[in-house]
């Protein structure tokens, strides 16, 4: 689905559960998991099933039989007035389920299906035939606009508020995913006990900060030439499961972002405002539905003040210097002339180092 019509099926959802005019069969897929599972749990309980009623079925395990599915959907109610059933990460939506797209028109009028997946091929046989007969709802990652209201609710909830400034701070930090939100504030609101507001010291003191701002803190010790953290952070990163190629790719990348801007304000005489309003992105409204989204820029806003604070405290002979060394170690993994945590860990000494 393009964007515009993933967001108009999940108000069609959000209309079906609100009214109680419910369909027979619904497809839930999308990479938003959080708000996803969310919806397949409010759905399943609109429907009148649940996990342990015996008017339920649920498919949660791979492979799953179409058959199987199909004889459980032909058997009646038991004192109730519908079948409920569940399917799960079945793997019909990449192929196959032809079978059980034939099925579904006849399929007796007391049984309900709920089809839940990473992913969904909208070519395929089955998809057709739940967007006819029912709704399909893709669930993608929300709006900035949508998760600030959600961070905002989440903490009245728990009679705690915080800024507009640092809720946008907090999603710089954590990212866009709702699941991995909900958690960090979870842990927000009980690191902060009897306190009433949210603080940016807070966030930094209990927040699990992404891969990328491990990246930026490794490239502040580089600039003190500080090897002990440099390292530190290093095993941070392998702790997060990010890749040591990888690593050096966002170290190249950062340092190219550095000299970038470094020279925009050196040589075309740009102040901080006028290179963000450059680079960043760009916040735009849809006109027809009403969404902010981010356009045309590369980094955030977030991301080009930090690196234009780092660039500051080195040379462009030294940027220069250190996005030689990452492309050089890049070479030496890609050839195999070097093992990758050796490369990787001279690549930092090496660092902080440069320009020596």
């Amino acid at each position: 689905m393009k964007p515009r019509e993933a967001a108009a099926s999940l108000e069609q959802l959000k209309k079906d559960l609100s009214s109680g005019e419910l369909k027979r069969f619904y497809l839930l897929f999308g990479s938003e998991r959080y708000l996803r599972n969310f919806y397949e749990k409010k759905l399943l309980a609109a429907l009148g099933g649940s996990r342990d009623d015996m008017n339920t079925n649920v498919f949660d395990t791979s492979p799953v039989s179409q058959s199987d599915i199909i004889n459980a959907a032909q058997t009646l109610p038991f004192f109730a007035d519908r079948r409920v059933i569940l399917v799960r990460y079945s793997g019909f939506f990449k192929k196959g389920g032809e079978e059980l797209a034939d099925y579904l028109k006849d399929a007796p009028e007391t049984t309900s299906f709920i089809f839940v997946d990473d992913e969904a091929d909208g070519r395929l046989k089955l998809y057709k035939q739940i967007s006819k007969l029912g709704r399909c709802v893709e669930f993608v990652t929300q709006p900035d606009r949508y998760l600030l209201q959600n961070i905002g609710a989440f903490l009245k909830r728990s009679e705690k508020r915080i800024s507009q400034d640092d809720a946008s701070y907090f999603l710089d930090v954590i990212g866009t995913d709702m699941g991995k939100i909900m958690s960090e504030l979870e842990k927000l609101v009980s690191y902060i006990g009897d306190r009433e507001v949210v603080t940016k010291d807070d966030i930094d003191a209990i927040c699990s900060r992404n891969i990328e701002d491990r990246v930026f803190e490794m490239i502040d010790a580089v600039m003190r030439r500080d090897i002990i953290t440099c390292m530190d952070r290093y095993e941070d990163l392998l702790a997060l499961k990010a890749a040591p190629v990888m690593i050096v790719v966002m170290l190249e990348r950062q340092f190219l972002w550095m000299l970038q801007l470094k020279s925009l304000k050196e040589d075309e005489g740009l102040d901080e405002g006028e290179i963000v309003s450059r680079v960043a992105y760009k916040q735009e409204v849809d006109t027809e539905t009403g969404e902010i989204k981010r356009v045309r820029g590369e980094i955030g806003e977030f991301q080009a003040g930090i690196y234009l604070k780092q660039a500051a405290h080195m040379s462009v002979a030294e940027l220069q210097k250190a996005i030689e060394l990452c492309s050089n170690a890049d070479e030496d993994f890609k050839s195999g002339r070097m093992n990758e945590r050796i490369a990787m860990e001279a690549l930092l000494v090496r660092l902080c180092g440069a320009g020596k």
